[in-house]
């Protein structure tokens, strides 16, 4: 089994996994006279970035983006304020931030837009936890506040972007975890990623455990879970289930028809997985990782550590945990041939960058090549230019 072994982590945060512990330092590839530059240093191809400061302030864990046109980008903090920012020069803000709402203008069911309700459940580590763009339809997953059942559940919903006015627009609702999650419960662990599959009506979601391992092998519960929804629909199937903490990146290759997930494992076992229907990943019940003493799981694991006996097998994993982040694959761009259908990897714990090479099915090895930035978010164009939040209110773009 492939492995890169990462730099300890420091458990310098009471009761929140090393994996998830924010290392607030700069970026090793900045001028002492501030942050400018930095650089993708393989030893097969280099990609220069230039390193921008947001022109907001935004919480850990930090949210998304999306590029719009005209060097324009998105950007949706932790708690649901939505940024539109120019590229000139530097990041430049061109509207205040607004919060997520489910204000609907002239419907019936909705309330005044000046008393409109934040949507999303902004607290510790919860928030908004992944968006997607596609055409001008915005979906974004975050978690919610159930105020009936008195619990979290993570929701997505649909806007609509409005790039003219800068305003983002409830459309819909498209789906609501279950069941609600009472406190306490881990806000890192209630996953949230997604992506499109083969079309733009099939939308994968990966939800977490919400630190609840118990619930993820119940049927009955979304919990640990992979599901498929079709938008036109908006029926939901079961994909596959036995994941623990999915909130750092999932994938789907269109070229392959794969679909790829980045789980955070307990304490060491952070897995990339290729994910197949009905498949089961096996947590709680088995783990190459093990547990944190705070977890007190006991025989939820079977003695099962260090082993995937009965239960799919990651494609890789990471010992101990780099705080696995998200995932994006360079294409065939014809820049750099060595890595043309790689994947490049956020190790947030360890502040690094991999390239991941894959042949066929098959991950080979991991390869650092940018350190000292906790990476939240990557995108890479189909020129092969990258596009790299972190955690410091920093956005990376290729020169």
């Amino acid at each position: 089994m492939p492995a890169y072994a990462a730099e300890p982590q420091r458990e310098n945060v009471p009761g929140d996994p090393s994996s998830e512990i924010p290392q607030l330092l700069r970026g090793s590839n900045a001028r002492s006279e501030g942050i400018d530059t930095a650089k993708i240093a393989s030893v097969f191809g280099i990609q220069n970035l230039k390193v921008y400061n947001l022109p907001f302030e935004d919480q850990y864990p930090s949210g998304p983006f999306e590029r719009l046109e005209n060097n324009q980008y998105l950007f949706i903090s932790k708690c649901g304020e939505v940024y539109f920012t120019q590229l000139d020069g530097a990041l430049k803000l061109l509207k205040p931030g607004k919060s997520l709402t489910k204000y609907i203008p002239g419907n019936e069911d909705s309330v005044d837009e000046s008393n409109a309700k934040n949507v999303v459940y902004c607290k510790e580590l919860s928030g908004v936890k992944d968006s997607l763009l596609i055409k001008n339809s915005l979906f974004v997953a975050y978690t919610t506040w159930d105020e009936q059942q008195n619990g979290a559940r993570l929701a997505v919903s649909e806007f609509e972007v409005d790039t003219l006015n800068r305003e983002v627009i409830f459309k819909r609702e498209i789906y609501l975890s279950r069941p609600a999650i009472k406190e306490p419960f881990l806000g890192h662990q209630v996953g949230g990623k997604m992506v499109m599959g083969e079309n733009d009506n099939v939308l994968f979601l990966c939800i977490g455990d919400f630190s609840k391992p118990e619930r993820v092998q119940d049927k009955k519960t979304s919990l640990g879970k992979v599901v498929k929804i079709d938008l036109q629909r908006l029926s939901v199937e079961v994909y596959a289930t036995g994941l623990r903490s999915p909130s750092g990146g999932m994938f789907y290759d269109k070229a392959t028809n794969e679909l790829w997930i980045a789980d955070h494992g307990p304490r060491g076992g952070d897995e990339i997985n290729l994910v197949r229907k009905g498949k089961n990943y096996g947590w709680p019940i088995v783990s190459y990782g093990t547990i944190y003493e705070r977890d007190g799981l006991g025989n939820y694991y079977g003695n099962k550590f260090n082993n995937h006996e009965g239960y799919e097998k990651p494609a890789m994993t990471f010992m101990p945990s780099i705080g696995i982040g998200q995932i994006a694959k360079y294409g065939d761009t014809g820049k750099n041939d060595y890595w043309d259908n790689n994947y490049f990897v956020a190790a947030m714990a360890s502040n690094t960058l991999l390239r991941i090479k894959k042949e066929g099915p098959n991950l080979i090895y991991a390869e650092p090549v940018l350190s000292g930035y906790r990476i939240r978010a990557i995108k890479i164009d189909q020129h092969g230019n990258f596009y790299l939040k972190t955690d410091q209110n920093q956005f990376l773009i290729s020169e």
